[in-house]
């Protein structure tokens, strides 16, 4: 005899996915945030101060230090980041990274003004906001929505984050 299956109704992407997995998704992104913060001020005062600061004439490459490490410390942040989220099984991992990566591009610049714990924790936050919602958002099953979606995302930011 045959068996008979009901269809479920279809729910939307967003529907499914539980807050358990959203939060742990936060902290991850807390995590991510606080190591690429640590890890830029790591390379600045390590790595570049010293190689791009030294000598004459070496005001003009002096300049840039803070964006190189910034640049570095957010794509390694971010493979830190990719392999956390593909060990909680987040939907589209490289999405939600790369999308994070790019919204949050020169981020150092913005706290660079602010004392080194709250830089840090507005780093953090910002990183964990950033993992949650792209998460959230790259959920469709249409990889060609969820990639317009999330690039509407990353430029409403980019808009926001540079006004």
């Amino acid at each position: 005899m045959a068996k008979v299956i009901e269809a479920e109704s279809p729910q939307a992407a967003w529907a499914t996915m539980e807050w358990r997995a959203l939060l742990n998704i936060f902290i991850v992104g807390l995590l991510v945030g606080v190591v690429t913060y640590a890890l830029y001020l790591l390379l600045l005062q390590l790595v570049f101060e010293p190689i791009m600061c030294r000598g004459t004439g070496a005001i003009v490459r002096c300049e840039s230090k803070e964006s190189f490490a910034g640049a570095v410390a957010i794509v390694v942040g971010s493979m830190v980041g990719l392999v956390f989220l593909v060990r909680e099984r987040v939907y589209r991992p490289l999405l939600v990274v790369i999308a994070c990566m790019l919204a949050l591009w020169g981020i150092f610049t913005l706290v660079a003004t602010l004392p080194w714990l709250l830089a840090t924790v507005v780093v953090a936050v910002a990183f964990a906001l950033g993992y949650a919602t792209f998460a959230w958002v790259v959920q469709p099953a249409s990889f060609v929505f969820a990639l317009v979606f999330a690039t509407f995302v990353v430029v409403l930011t980019r808009l926001v984050l540079t006004s």
